[in-house]
């Protein structure tokens, strides 16, 4: 019988045909390896490192039993968080309903046995709007410690942030090419999210004008770029990671004096971002377009935290005034 090690290299090449980010497909590897250890391990067999090949090649679906399976989460609970558990649990209901399905080597999944643990309701962490103010003053100055500062680089990450709402992922992979221009209707952005799917954000004035003055200084630091070039590079020219826009943003927060929120603090801003459009707007499927949530009951989070702007909006409502009519009349 087929290992687990090829089936399971087998069902992400099924999977890769969605398009996931890099970062998917590595929780979903991470998933299965460390999943696949502790069941090796429970079966007696010692994996010499922690590979795919490793970890999964010594079992076979028949390793999957309800008991065994049930056992590895328990195991793997005792070390996780309830975030990483579910989605560990996604990632192995995903491969074995496949091998259910497509396969036809399980009779059942027996992800059905192991129990979720209770979803908490998620909760936007935004910023005040105060507080957002120092921390957009902070970034316009890089910090006196800066080997080469480059104060258009810092301002043009901040305004995608706070103009655009932008993931950090998805900060560091435009494209020059991405904005785009418009003699008659505002700047926009196209932006790739989460699944490869594509959605168009537009740029008020003022954030076009900072990538404007960014791109005009990249030009004299690096050289002229095509297009095809990536929006945002380091001071060498090289590509951002992740941790250097981490290391970038909590300085922000840092000579701000804001204490940082709970969480990633670029994600911070971007909640902030959404936050004060619903405060504004009240329109909750337009920020969701704006953000690229698949699913609305994501960005209908927010109105929780903008409660003042969610009344003003009620507060509003023309059928106020035909109600007030019927009453008086």
């Amino acid at each position: 019988m087929t290992d687990l090690a090829q089936l399971s290299n087998d069902w992400l090449d099924w999977k890769n045909t969605s398009k996931p980010s890099p970062s998917t497909l590595r929780a979903r590897t991470a998933d299965l390896t460390v999943i696949g250890a502790i069941l090796s391990q429970k079966l007696g067999i010692e994996p010499t490192d922690t590979s795919v090949a490793e970890t999964l090649g010594g079992l076979t679906p028949d390793s999957l039993t309800e008991e065994n399976v049930t056992r590895a989460f328990a195991e793997y609970a005792k070390s996780h968080s309830a975030a990483s558990i579910r989605r560990c649990r996604s990632t192995w209901t995903g491969f074995c309903r496949w091998m259910v399905v497509h396969r036809k080597l399980l009779p059942t999944n027996p992800l059905e046995f192991v129990e979720p643990p209770a979803a908490k309701r998620w909760r936007p962490k935004p910023i005040s709007e105060e507080d957002l103010a120092r921390v957009i003053t902070a970034a316009q100055t890089p910090s006196t410690r800066a080997r080469k500062p480059w104060a258009e680089i810092e301002q043009a990450m901040c305004a995608l942030f706070v103009g655009a709402g932008v993931r950090l992922s998805e900060a560091i992979s435009i494209r020059v090419g991405d904005i785009r221009r418009s003699p008659t209707e505002l700047t926009k952005l196209s932006v790739t999210g989460k699944g490869g799917v594509t959605r168009t954000v537009p740029l008020p004035p003022e954030v076009v004008a900072v990538l404007d003055r960014y791109l005009e200084s990249r030009r004299e630091r690096l050289g002229a770029f095509p297009p095809t070039a990536l929006l945002m590079v380091r001071t060498d020219g090289k590509p951002f990671t992740p941790k250097a826009v981490d290391y970038m943003v909590s300085g922000w927060f840092r000579r701000a004096g804001v204490a940082p929120p709970p969480g990633a603090l670029a994600h911070s801003l971007r909640h902030t971002y959404a936050t004060l459009l619903v405060e504004q707007s009240g329109s909750v499927p337009e920020v969701q377009r704006l953000l690229g949530h698949a699913n609305l009951q994501t960005t209908q989070a927010y109105i929780d935290v903008a409660a003042r702007g969610v009344e003003e909006t009620a507060m509003a409502n023309p059928t106020r005034k035909l109600l007030g009519d019927t009453i008086t009349g």
